[in-house]
């Protein structure tokens, strides 16, 4: 039997912050994110100066956006896809021959 793992709930929270920042149309106050989320302000403000430090978000004026970072692990994942089609069409194109 495999091991079991706990999760973690800090993780769960910051992804939580990303999904809803990927969901607006202009940058949000942390607060905005706070009431939201239902999460306590200090506690989603440690994660957006974390996602700042890191990349996944970006500052404008008092208000938060994406970063870029989130937008490289989107292209990193795409490309991934890309790459298993490729290897999938290969393997018909084998397959055919």
């Amino acid at each position: 039997m495999g091991k079991t793992y706990k999760t973690i709930n800090a993780v769960k929270v910051t992804g939580k912050v990303l999904k809803f920042l990927a969901e607006q149309k202009k940058p949000v106050s942390g607060q905005e994110v706070s009431r939201a989320l239902d999460i306590a302000n200090g506690t989603v403000m440690c994660h957006l100066a974390t996602l700042i430090e890191i990349g996944f978000v970006e500052l404008v004026g008092e208000h938060y956006k994406l970063g870029m970072g989130a937008a490289l692990l989107w292209a990193k994942y795409k490309s991934q896809v890309e790459s298993t089609l490729a290897n999938c069409r290969d393997t018909l194109a084998t397959l055919d021959a």
